[in-house]
């Protein structure tokens, strides 16, 4: 786009490479006409307000327009009630605002922070697993099974009926979640059941690795990040981030 643009992800993503104010007020404006505040655009141009003095001047200068949402966006973190993601693993909704984060500032650690995602268990690998065991063993066991074999094929799982057992160092949280997403796969298909919070966490992982395999293909930092963090130890998801074959 050119100099002129005043798109808000254009803006943002060269924010911390290259803070261009002017821009950044033209977005800011733009906005301020569009009757829109989400929460991570102002999110967004408060973090470059704090990052940059000359944007917030221009910001400041157009009180006038929209006083509330100004004053919003001035006040920022001195707010409580001023939206920002908790300690714990980020909801996918709160992935938006680390980017955010990292973006206005350059800082990486938020980024460690959507990694960390991929280190938390897989839980549908441990609830097939468990239900392998005991569907096998029982009565007619194989034959149960083998009812799910289609199911397991359009997600990828390398199901071993014959042991089972499941082979290969994949995070079938990802697994399930991509083919639901290529609407392969509805997770009441599924031989086992996911509790809302799973699905949710099975969401966070999805969007995880999407939004870092992404902006590394824009973002040099992200994609040396990703590089090193998939090298080491930690949930299998993480050999996704490579961009080396598997």
């Amino acid at each position: 786009m050119g100099e002129s643009s005043t798109d808000l992800t254009d803006v943002l993503q060269a924010f911390y490479r290259k803070p261009d104010a002017a821009r950044a007020v033209r977005a800011f404006e733009t906005w301020l006409g569009s009757g829109q505040p989400g929460i991570v655009v102002l999110h967004a141009f408060t973090r470059m307000a704090m990052v940059s003095s000359e944007v917030r001047a221009g910001i400041e200068a157009l009180r006038p327009l929209r006083p509330h949402l100004v004053e919003a966006v001035l006040r920022g973190f001195d707010d409580p009630k001023f939206p920002r993601v908790g300690d714990g693993p980020p909801a996918p909704d709160e992935m938006d605002l680390l980017w955010v984060e990292f973006f206005a500032t350059g800082n990486l650690a938020p980024l460690l922070r959507i990694i960390g995602v991929l280190d938390e268990p897989d839980v549908v690998r441990a609830a097939l697993t468990q239900w392998l065991l005991e569907t096998g063993t029982g009565f007619f066991g194989k034959r149960k099974l083998a009812t799910f074999a289609p199911v397991f094929a359009r997600c990828g799982i390398p199901v071993r009926l014959e042991s089972f057992d499941i082979d290969g160092p994949l995070d079938l949280d990802l697994s399930v979640a991509l083919a639901a997403r290529a609407g392969h796969l509805k997770f009441s298909e599924l031989p086992v059941p996911l509790s809302q919070a799973e699905a949710i966490r099975i969401a966070a992982k999805s969007a995880a690795v999407w939004s870092l395999k992404a902006n590394s293909e824009a973002h040099a930092p992200v994609a040396r990040l990703c590089e090193l963090e998939a090298t080491k130890p930690g949930g299998a998801a993480r050999l996704l981030l490579s961009r080396a074959p598997q």
